[in-house]
């Protein structure tokens, strides 16, 4: 496992490289008030996956994993505070 992996368009949180899988990770931490109803922490949720999705295939972290013969899984984990969390996954 490595940890803010440069490439030429930004830094990946972190990649995973097994025999045959590898991931690319991204994290996304969004401060939250503790009082914040289900409603407001799941659109903060949607809007932090989203982008963390959007941010690994824009700047095509995965890319230099293609061919490899491996599964590459994109994933996302989205943190509101310090209690909640939520992942979000797609395979390549």
């Amino acid at each position: 496992m490595d940890a803010e992996v440069s490439t030429d368009k930004g830094r990946v949180d972190a990649i995973l490289e097994l025999s045959d899988k590898i991931y690319v990770m991204e994290f996304k931490y969004v401060d939250c008030e503790p009082d914040a109803s289900a409603e407001d922490k799941q659109k903060l949720f949607e809007n932090a996956l989203q982008e963390g999705m959007g941010q690994i295939k824009e700047r095509g972290y995965h890319e230099k994993y293609l061919g490899g013969g491996n599964t590459i899984y994109l994933v996302v984990f989205a943190f509101l505070g310090r209690d909640d969390i939520e992942m979000e996954m797609y395979i390549v």
